[in-house]
């Protein structure tokens, strides 16, 4: 097993695509049974995809429910099944590896990003973390839930933080920033 990175504080930021990801995948679903229908019009016998175009609207209108309940919704699952029903059963072209890619584009950028700082610097998640060393940071400070990361070349990085996360990782903005500036003075 390899060794699990610790950090003293973790620092969940706000998704800024949120909305755009969730209509994105509203339009896509309705693509998605659009495609079917044409294809039962053009081969009405076919019961593999009934069952396909069954399987994407009990999937569409769980999400409608999910949502009126103000719950978070996900489309990756509803996409990569119709990809996958639209490989087994309809000559789409690549229309159903674009729906595939699509889900597991959607789940990876649903994803909340996270910034952990420890004794060692700070790591920011994504497909490619970055690390900063403390001694490249001028300033790290969070005020009225504004994480702003001042480097010493000038550049800025300034996001929001989400409140909606666990509470095992609030973080309390005084005692955040006195440990900053602690890890600052010492670099």
């Amino acid at each position: 097993m390899g060794k699990q990175k610790i950090h003293d504080y973790v620092v969940v930021l706000k998704n800024q695509n949120k909305k755009t990801i969730e209509m994105t995948g509203w339009l896509l679903s309705v693509l998605a049974i659009i495609i079917f229908l044409v294809t039962i019009y053009q081969e009405p016998t076919d019961w593999g995809i009934f069952f396909s175009l069954f399987i994407i609207i009990a999937m569409m209108a769980s999400n409608v429910v999910e949502k009126r309940k103000k719950k978070k919704i996900s489309f990756a699952t509803l996409l990569v099944c119709a990809g996958i029903g639209l490989s087994f059963f309809a000559e789409t072209g690549h229309v159903d590896s674009l729906f595939i890619l699509a889900g597991i584009a959607e789940k990876y950028l649903n994803k909340k990003k996270e910034i952990g700082f420890s004794e060692s610097g700070i790591v920011m998640s994504g497909l490619f973390p970055q690390k900063y060393n403390w001694s490249e940071l001028s300033n790290v400070i969070i005020k009225d839930d504004l994480l702003t990361i001042d480097f010493k070349s000038n550049k800025v990085l300034q996001h929001y933080t989400d409140d909606d996360e666990d509470d095992e990782y609030e973080v309390e903005s005084d005692e955040f920033n006195e440990y900053c500036r602690e890890k600052l003075k010492k670099s």
